[in-house]
């Protein structure tokens, strides 16, 4: 096995490598990069570039990949490897991969942070061995929708209209900013990151519902359908959900999330997924008593450089 970083601006490299992701996902069952990493991945024009490094076998194969984009203030690395629960994957090619993108990164990246999703538990072993530690734990919640659901969820619900792109871009950006300062991946969108979003496949405007008062925007719903993947159905999402700080306390989290799920119903989604900061207790307890529960965690790992 030969490992080495290839150049994302190269086409035939930036191909070969989401050739893999895909035939791995496919393989899963799931997706496999999160939304910020697979954009910067299938966008040439990123900078700073993501570090990129693969596992080649004897002829050339890739049969690893780990990438490391920055994002607020440090590189967040994440691996891609076949594997399943009867045969997980290689974890010296894991520990490899990630030694190689601790010996590629800046220093003045600050820290690397690895994200251990559930399905790849076997890797904390690994991480723990380099000298990573938790540094935050994010637990995936789910709703499934029963017969009376949706009639409830529309009464706790509130008026809501579609974003309008070019429209309102800039005032939702800064809600959103003022919402989650000091969030990790939220806190610090800027006009090109929000762009990525907005041309991806997946996006709708008709499931980026934004409330609005006499003061302007109040806050916002913004929904995502995943398509199916191997036995599971579509699955819906709550993808992003705030209050404007200064209309915090009103229950608007609550009718926002209301909202949202109300739109997906309608759309003939019963299973809906969203993603929470275990320590995040107050959404939690939110999220719960609108019929969600825990489905799986996972951690963010950091390593100081």
């Amino acid at each position: 096995m030969r490992i080495t970083e290839v150049d994302h601006r190269r086409p035939d490299a930036r191909r070969r490598v989401i050739s893999f992701c895909d035939g791995v996902a496919e393989m899963h069952g799931h997706g496999i990069l999160s939304d910020h990493l697979r954009l910067e991945l299938e966008d040439p024009s990123t900078d700073p570039a993501p570090i990129l490094v693969v596992g080649l076998d004897d002829h050339d194969g890739i049969r690893g990949m780990a990438q490391a984009s920055v994002a607020n203030g440090a590189r967040v690395v994440e691996l891609v490897l076949p594997g399943t629960h009867e045969s997980p994957p290689d974890a010296s090619l894991a520990e490899s991969l990630i030694r190689a993108v601790i010996g590629a990164t800046d220093p003045s990246d600050g820290e690397l942070i690895w994200w251990i999703r559930s399905h790849d538990h076997w890797y904390a072993e690994v991480a723990q061995s380099l000298g990573f530690d938790e540094r935050r734990r994010l637990l995936q919640l789910r709703f499934t929708a029963g017969v009376d659901d949706r009639d409830r969820l529309a009464g706790l619900s509130v008026v809501t209209r579609a974003f309008r792109v070019g429209h309102d871009d800039r005032e939702w950006l800064a809600v959103n900013n003022a919402a989650f300062a000091g969030h990790g991946e939220q806190g610090s969108w800027d006009e090109s990151t929000l762009a990525r979003r907005l041309a991806s496949e997946w996006f709708d405007p008709e499931g980026f519902l934004l409330h609005e008062d006499d003061d302007g925007l109040a806050g916002f719903c913004w929904t995502k359908v995943h398509p199916p993947t191997g036995h599971d159905g579509a699955l819906g999402e709550i993808y992003v959900i705030a209050v404007e700080p200064g209309r915090a306390g009103r229950g608007l989290g609550t009718a926002l999330t209301a909202s949202g799920l109300v739109h997906l119903i309608d759309l003939g989604l019963r299973e809906v997924m969203l993603f929470v900061d275990e320590s995040n207790t107050a959404a939690r307890a939110m999220y719960r008593s609108l019929g969600f529960t825990e489905h799986h965690s996972d951690s963010a790992m950091g390593l100081a450089l």
